[in-house]
Parts: structure tokens; sequence; C-alpha cells
């Protein structure tokens, strides 16, 4: 991620050498607040031949009020067949990268491109922040950006829509804080994405752990960690400000911004999930047994009755990391069950990690795709 004060400066830099990954740099769509700064466009083992002719992966930058002074670049997978003068749109599945991520990561991480090459609709991975919290910032109560919220359903959508053939069906899967993140724009947006897979999400950012264990506070304080590299400290309260008791203080009385957090909890806000397809999935932090499952050329996952065993959470084997994600999600989806909303829900063993998050979206994706009217 670049500041826009240096974005210019590596345009012109890419530009004078006569970059071929560098397609242009656009002006704002009517349709849109945001704007593209360049296109490249990234080969790799799938898409060996990737270019400007006929791309089936491109990174684009985008340049966008909502988001300050942060450039951002969204990654698109591509479908057979996609052109900017097409007659028709191409629905999207929106993919939400986790804390300390960007919109590299689920294809350098993950079998997205393989999984996807085949599919009908336009993969849109967008970049954040490495802490972003798929939200608009409270900012001491200043608001203010990043709003990423803003970004994210309405600056980008709109970019899309407008300059590369983007419907307005949409799909969007996130992981870790991109899962929190997914759960939390689909509640506070209805009828925004048809349908939601959230791995390993941070469903409740207002849990308290029993003990010593890490609670949904303490994600969004390390997540601020990653934000603060090259010496610029990011202050973990400028996102939702202070949750108040029973974190970080001892008295019942002293809420100070918890209404701010419980805007954005999935777990608070589920109501706004009702009608839309869910997929959960989560682990108990036990890795011993692996994930039982590689890509080798689309081998389908485990089935759900011999992978989906509501484990206890007996393990620690990622620091107890996954053992806490695994305590708020049994909760966030007592919440679910409780407002009588369905969901498709996978408690497995494993950790907070990627053989197991890779080994899912193989198995969701038929969902998210089929919510858009698409082969299964």
């Amino acid at each position: 991620m670049l500041r826009k004060r240096l974005a210019g400066v590596v345009l012109a830099l890419a530009l004078t050498a006569g970059s071929p990954a560098v397609a242009e740099a656009a002006a704002a769509d009517g349709g849109s607040a945001a704007s593209v700064l360049w296109e490249a466009y990234p080969e790799s083992a799938v898409h060996p031949g990737n270019g400007a002719g006929d791309p089936r992966v491109m990174d684009v930058a985008v340049d966008a009020p909502s988001t300050g002074e942060l450039l951002t670049t969204v990654r698109l997978l591509l479908p057979r067949g996609w052109s900017r003068d097409a007659r028709r749109t191409w629905p999207t599945l929106w993919m939400l990268h986790g804390g300390g991520g960007d919109h590299k990561q689920y294809t350098e991480s993950s079998h997205i491109a393989e999984m996807a090459a085949e599919r009908d609709v336009i993969v849109v991975m967008p970049e954040t922040s490495p802490c972003s919290s798929y939200t608009d910032w409270y900012n001491g109560g200043r608001g203010g950006t990043p709003r990423w919220e803003e970004y994210l359903t309405r600056d980008l959508p709109r970019l899309l829509e407008s300059r590369y053939r983007a419907g307005t069906e949409r799909a969007v899967l996130g992981l870790s804080m991109g899962g929190g993140g997914a759960l939390s724009l689909a509640a506070r947006n209805p009828g925004h994405f048809r349908a939601v897979a959230a791995l390993s999400p941070e469903s409740h950012t207002l849990y308290k752990a029993p003990g010593l264990g890490f609670s949904g506070p303490d994600f969004v304080k390390l997540g601020a960690l990653a934000c603060s590299k090259g010496g610029e400290k990011t202050d973990w309260r400028r996102i939702w400000g202070e949750p108040g008791y029973p974190f970080d203080t001892f008295d019942p009385a002293d809420v100070r911004q918890r209404a701010v957090w419980a805007a954005s909890n999935p777990y608070d806000i589920a109501e706004g999930l009702r009608g839309t397809r869910l997929y959960l999935t989560y682990g108990n932090g036990d890795g011993s047994a692996g994930p039982g499952w590689d890509w080798n050329g689309g081998n389908p996952p485990p089935v759900p009755a011999s992978r989906c065993s509501d484990p206890t959470a007996a393990g620690t084997d990622d620091l107890g990391v996954e053992k806490a994600f695994w305590a708020m999600n049994n909760l966030f989806r007592a919440r679910l069950a409780g407002l009588g909303i369905p969901a498709e829900v996978c408690s497995a063993t494993g950790t907070h990690s990627w053989p197991y998050w890779d080994r899912e979206i193989h198995y969701a994706l038929p969902m998210l795709v089929g919510a858009l009217d698409q082969a299964g």
C-alpha cells in the first residue's frame, strides 16, 4: 500500500521506464468518486500469458476520497471472454483478506486462481490496510478517513461497474479479520451481498475470554501492530474507540465507546444477515491431524460428515488463536440459531492457517457462485 503523495512518483517512474505492466493512468469515472491510477497484468503459473490483450489477472490501483491518504490496489480475476466492451456484465465474488494481508493474499496463499479459472464471475480481491477491520474509523469521534465500509460498499463497486463490466450481483468470502468484515458489511448493508462465507471470522469483537485467553479486542490491538510498520504507529483506538467494561476496566459503568464497537460487531448486528446465504467455518486450535486435504488438481474436500465434527476446543497449536475464534464463533453460531437465521456451519479440527482455509474456500465456492445464479 502506498500513500497518495508517493503514487505520482511511482506512476511517473513506471511510465518513463516504459513498463509493460502499466496500462494507463485514468481519470475518475462519472459514476464513482474513485479513480484508476494504473493497471498491471501480473503473470503466474496459472495464467502465464496474462497481458493487456487478453487479461485474466489485473491489478488496479485506486484513488478514492474514502481511503484518505492511502492508495489501494484491487486484484481482479477475470473470466474467460471478459472484455471492457462486452454487452453483458458479470457477477462479482469479493474476497476480503485477513489482518496483515493485502490484495495478493489469496492468489499467493490459496488455489483460488485455479478454482475460479472456469467460473463465470469476476473475483474481486481488494486491498485495505492491514488493520482496517473493514469499517469506517471512529478517529476519536471525529470520523474522517479511512472509511473502509464506504470504499467497499460504494466507491469501489461503482468503479468496477462503470469501468470493468461488473454487475450488481455480489457474494463475499473473508477469513479472520476479513471474515468478520464480510459478516459486518453484509449485516450493515442488507442485500448488498447475496451470500457470505466466513472462515475463522472475528465474529464477536466484544467476546470476553475466560482466564488469560484472547478476547475480541485483543485481535484489534494485534492488528494495529501490523499497521505500525516503518515507525508509523497506529493507535488501535482510532478504529472504534475503547470497548469499556469488561475490557481494560473493572467498572461495569465504564462503557466508553462500547456502542461504537457493537454497531459493527457481527454478533450484535446479526439480524441484518437475515435472507443472506451463510457459510461459517472455524477450527478448534488442534492441528495434529492436518487438514486431510490438499489441492492436487481440484479433488474435493472431505464431506461435511467427516470434516465438520464439532470438536472441543482442545488445541493451542497456534498459541491459542483459533481456540479463541472457536469460542467466539460458537457464540455467534448460537446467536444465529436463536434469531432463526439459517447457516451452514462447519466446526472442525484445525488451526488459524492456510491449509484449512484453502480447503474451505474450495468447499464454499459452489454455494457462493450458486447464489449469484451461476452454475455451482
